[in-house]
């Protein structure tokens, strides 16, 4: 067969849905509809005379003739991506591009970075913040760190950390307010809150009183921001209790700028995770960044 006659697009479905075992894995990899995929891995069959899959009750079984092409797609593929990847590093002029939210940013990141700058020949770190998850082809992305839940379509996670959610205030605002006894005694204070994505106002503060046994009011009232790190910079200015990510606020608390107003943490139903290509984990430098963080949190 003639290179001109390759149906890349085909082939990548076919790559896909003999990795997952799975039309709907690979669609959602691929950013596809399932039959999107489905259209693909049949003009392919169409095209090489031979039957690829047999679809079952349970999904896809990979014939033998499926089983002689899938592996030398996933190498090849493998190829390409590592050999781009090696490309588009050579053209970051040794920076590493990280996205991250605001809040992981100015509580965890930037703090550390001064002992990652300490290395010999360290790459030097171009931070993005925001809440959405950037292209990383368009935007050119190293790593994400991003606080959800897994898959992340096609991209690798790893867990950092998980997040406990804690009321917090300034020392000023616990020693002339009325002290904390009982969960329930929040509803009595200024309540600051975060409202990120789909969150609707009040969600950690519900998260929180529920874990606390607290019946919770229809309306849950008071300042709102954008970001949970404005929300705890308000709390540290006087304005009210705000909820606090146990896990960022560790030098806040080192330096009394914030105090836990109550005891009790609840996990939040969110972890904060990292996300990279599989291709990252062949580049040493990339490979280096990766490990530097997690030797960061395994020494916190």
């Amino acid at each position: 067969m003639k290179r001109r006659n390759l149906q890349l697009s085909a082939l990548r479905a076919f790559e896909a849905a003999a990795r997952h075992l799975s039309v709907s894995g690979a669609a959602k990899e691929l950013s596809v509809t399932h039959s999107a995929v489905s259209h693909q891995l049949r003009r392919l069959e169409q095209e090489l005379g031979v039957r690829l899959f047999k679809r079952t009750n349970r999904g896809l079984e990979i014939t033998a003739e499926g089983e002689a092409l899938a592996p030398v797609l996933i190498e090849s593929f493998d190829r390409i991506a590592a050999t781009m990847e090696s490309l588009r590093r050579a053209g970051h002029a040794d920076s590493i591009r990280v996205t991250c939210t605001p809040t992981f940013a100015s509580k965890w990141l930037v703090p550390r970075l001064v002992d990652w700058y300490a290395r010999p020949g360290a790459s030097r770190i171009n931070i993005q913040t925001g809440l959405d998850l950037l292209d990383f082809d368009a935007d050119r992305i190293d790593f994400a760190i991003r606080c959800g839940v897994p898959p992340w379509g096609d991209l690798c996670h790893e867990l950092l950390m998980p997040i406990h959610l804690v009321p917090v205030c300034s020392p000023g605002y616990a020693s002339e307010s009325e002290a904390l006894r009982k969960a329930a005694d929040v509803l009595h204070h200024a309540m600051i809150h975060a409202d990120v994505g789909d969150h609707g106002q009040g969600d950690e503060w519900r998260d929180w009183l529920r874990g606390n046994g607290v019946d919770i009011p229809a309306d849950l009232p008071g300042p709102s921001f954008h970001d949970p790190g404005l929300a705890m910079q308000a709390a540290a200015d006087g304005l009210g209790l705000a909820i606090g990510y146990l896990e960022l606020i560790d030098r806040d608390l080192l330096s009394a700028r914030l105090v836990t107003a109550f005891d009790h943490a609840i996990p939040h139903p969110y972890c904060y995770y990292l996300l990279y290509r599989e291709s990252s984990r062949k580049d040493s430098a990339l490979e280096q960044f990766r490990g530097w963080i997690i030797k960061q949190l395994t020494e916190t």
